[in-house]
This record gives C-alpha cells, sequence and structure tokens, in this order.
C-alpha cells in the first residue's frame, strides 16, 4: 500500500508526496474528489487516479507553455507532447481540449505563418505548401490559406524586381538563365510563374541597347 507523506497547497494545485518517492500534482478541479491528507493510506485504484490527473495537469501545462513561446500546430504539440513521453491517448485528449479553447487553430496558424513568412521576404506558393504540410497542416487548409493570401505571394511586379536583381548579378556568367530559374523555383515560384518573369527579362533585355 501506498502513504501520502505530505501535501503541500499552491495557486493551481496540490502537491501530493508518496511514500515511493513520487511527487504527484493534482489540480484543484478534482482534488476534492480524494480525500489528500498526509499519513492516509490509498489503494491501488485510487493511486492510479492519482497519477492519471497528474500526468493530465502535467501534460496540459507543459502544452500551453509550449503555446506561449509561438503558436503551434495540432500535429507539432503532438509531436512535442510525444517528445514527452506522455501517453498517446492522453495527447490527443489535451489537444482536443486546446483546440476546442481556441488555443490552437490550424486555419489561423497557417495564416499567420503565410503573412510573416511573405512580410521577410518574397516566396511563392509551392514553398510556403511545403513549409507548412512539414508542420502537419492539412492541404485543405493549406490550400485556402494560399488562396485567402493569393495577392501576397502572386505579385508578379515584385517577383520581377527579386528575379532582374538575381539575374543582374550573374547574367554575365554560364548558364545564368537556367541558374536564375533554379533560384525562383527554390523560392517556391510555379513554372508559369518563373517563365513569365524570365521571358520578361529576356524581353526586355533584347531591348536595350548595344
Amino acid at each position: 500500500m501506498i502513504t501520502i507523506a505530505k501535501t503541500k497547497h499552491g495557486n493551481e494545485c496540490v502537491t501530493v508526496d508518496l511514500d515511493n518517492g513520487e511527487e504527484l500534482k493534482i489540480p484543484y478541479q478534482v482534488a476534492g474528489l480524494f480525500r489528500l491528507e498526509p499519513g492516509r493510506t490509498v489503494d491501488t485504484t485510487e493511486y492510479a487516479q492519482l497519477k492519471e490527473e497528474s500526468q493530465r495537469y502535467r501534460c496540459r501545462n507543459m502544452a500551453l507553455d509550449y503555446l506561449a513561446i509561438c503558436p503551434r500546430s495540432a500535429v507539432e504539440m503532438e509531436r512535442y507532447l510525444g517528445r514527452k513521453r506522455f501517453d498517446a491517448t492522453l495527447i490527443r485528449e489535451i489537444v482536443s481540449g486546446l483546440k476546442e479553447a481556441g488555443y490552437i487553430d490550424d486555419a489561423d496558424y497557417a495564416a499567420r505563418y503565410i503573412q510573416n513568412k511573405l512580410g521577410r521576404k518574397l516566396v511563392g506558393r509551392q514553398l510556403l505548401a511545403s513549409e507548412l504540410q512539414k508542420k502537419g497542416i492539412s492541404r485543405s487548409v493549406i490550400n485556402q490559406a494560399l488562396k485567402d493570401s493569393s495577392s501576397m505571394h502572386s505579385d508578379m511586379d515584385a517577383l520581377y524586381a527579386i528575379a532582374l536583381k538575381k539575374y543582374d548579378s550573374i547574367k554575365d556568367k554560364k548558364n545564368s538563365i537556367t541558374k536564375l530559374s533554379y533560384f525562383l523555383h527554390s523560392r517556391g515560384f510555379d513554372a508559369d510563374m518563373v517563365s513569365s518573369v524570365i521571358e520578361k527579362i529576356m524581353k526586355n533585355e533584347k531591348k536595350e541597347p548595344d
């Protein structure tokens, strides 16, 4: 049998020290369901319940601390909690609760990610989609976010300016057009946009006087 060695009341939970060396943190919302007092013996069933409540409390607090650093996608949160070795069923429960409470919102996450990314430099749809997929965002959410932000990453004037600057730095080198094409594709722009901007550069290049 396991005995409660001592208890300590904090702001959000009761810390319970057991005589087996374990420390459990039981949130006040459920602490009243148990008789948590030093010297009391708990049976196997109650011990399992206390451990479960403590794990749930720890898991949610770790999740909230992780969110406090910056927004996370649902999959990012699941991966993080998995690395902390929480049970998969508990992780799904905690993530589901955070989504219902509005702490995790993949659609908002995708929209903000695209806005912040494009605020630093212009990149294409393909790169944005690839990066969001790696963060576990679903294809449907990605497509909608890209559609909503289409004016930002489909600005041909801005793309032309970037392409022209790059071309000016490499035009005297061998295979300059191929290098330019690779550069633009690496920034995630689709084939049609790349072809269009390169065609415009070549057309203007021919117009320049010798």
